[in-house]
């Protein structure tokens, strides 16, 4: 008798330990957020394909809608991987904003900032991805894998981005000797290193001279081509202006492929 007890209290300890961890894994929200991150791909996709040529604004709405509609309410609950759960908030960002451009429908830019936010969608989408496989249904497949194409795409073009603007950053042009005293104006040459990684076809930057009372006393443009990485190259322009700060910015970039 006193064996059975203790061998029924083991088990009722067994039982009481699963249901307990059991019951914590359920606190974390990881796996249900990836059950319902599928399901809302494919109920978009699902109505993609009901209509194909429908490019209605309201169409666009219910396309966006069928996804937050089963995600939306993730942003705030509890994740045991906390980069799921950053990406996760990020693609939900990611849908609202580009539901957001709706607003612009009917313009001349509203494909160009849809189709912008669509990039940016998927390459959250991807981020997700690698953390852990979002898995769809075999019809799908081949339309997650053009998404995770896109954003691959996206990642490449932020990451070409982010690289260009260090680059803008570590331009320091210097004021050079002026060849006769009477001269009104100065030179300023900057010699740059091209460490984007990429070829850059064309780079037109805009150089504003700010004098002492912080205002613009002028504007120049400066351009380069065909910027191998690695290679360095020289920049010049000539202002009369008094030349308190230097402000370089990004006016147009092509890289190569």
């Amino acid at each position: 008798m006193k064996k059975i007890l203790t061998l029924l209290t083991a088990v009722l300890t067994v039982s009481l330990l699963l249901i307990a961890c059991g019951n914590k894994q359920d606190k974390y929200a990881d796996q249900a957020f990836m059950n319902d991150l599928s399901k809302g791909l494919e109920a978009r996709w699902s109505l993609s394909d009901s209509d194909p040529d429908n490019e209605s604004k309201d169409f666009y709405k219910q396309l966006d809608k069928k996804e937050l509609d089963s995600i939306s309410s993730y942003s705030n609950k509890k994740f045991k991987n906390d980069k799921l759960h950053e990406h996760a908030i990020a693609y939900i960002n990611a849908l609202k904003k580009q539901k957001a451009t709706l607003k612009y429908y009917g313009s001349d830019s509203f494909y160009d900032k849809w189709n912008k936010a669509t990039s940016n969608r998927n390459a959250e989408l991807l981020a997700i991805n690698k953390i852990q496989k979002v898995k769809v249904s075999a019809k799908y497949k081949d339309y997650l894998e053009e998404l995770k194409g896109s954003g691959k795409a996206q990642v490449e073009k932020n990451n070409q981005n982010k690289e260009l603007s260090n680059l803008i950053k570590s331009i320091n042009f210097e004021a050079q000797p002026k060849e006769y005293p009477e001269d009104t104006f100065t030179t300023y040459k900057a010699v740059v290193k091209n460490t984007t990684g990429k070829t850059i076809k064309n780079l037109g930057l805009i150089v504003k001279i700010i004098d002492k009372d912080d205002t613009t006393a002028d504007t120049q443009y400066v351009n380069t081509e065909n910027w191998e990485n690695g290679d360095k190259v020289k920049l010049s322009f000539d202002t009369d202006a008094e030349v308190n700060q230097i402000k370089v910015s990004k006016d147009y970039v092509e890289f190569g492929k």
